[in-house]
């Protein structure tokens, strides 16, 4: 994150952002520091439980959850929120279930096949 600073700092600068970002005095509590904060603490121990994910799994079945988990959480918005699919995002839902059914057999199919050699 403090390498992309160097880079968003500028960006941020010219567009004006900055500016508004030091006059907002909601943005200067103690409530917003402290929910930032806490925001951070848990993305932080969030990182380190998907390295751990990664090291157990492998990096392309963790790559392939992290996409297959946008099916149910499309769903649950759904059925929670009342938000209306579209039928292009039902079919979005559609191929990539397809997809992670399709990689779930290829990779029992191979695993089965280093097994028998």
């Amino acid at each position: 994150n403090v390498l992309c600073s160097c880079f968003l700092l500028p960006v941020t600068m010219f567009n004006g952002e900055l500016s508004m970002f030091l006059n907002t005095s909601a943005l200067h509590t103690v409530d917003y520091a402290v929910k930032n904060w806490f925001a951070g603490f848990v993305g932080f121990f969030l990182n380190f439980a998907s390295l751990n994910c990664v090291a157990q799994t492998g990096p392309t079945t963790y790559a392939m959850i992290g996409s297959l988990n946008k099916i149910p959480i499309a769903i649950f918005g759904y059925l929670i929120f009342d938000n209306d699919i579209s039928p292009e995002s039902w079919r979005f839902i559609c191929v990539s279930l397809c997809g992670g059914i399709l990689y779930t057999v290829a990779k029992l199919r191979a695993s089965r096949r280093k097994s028998r050699s």
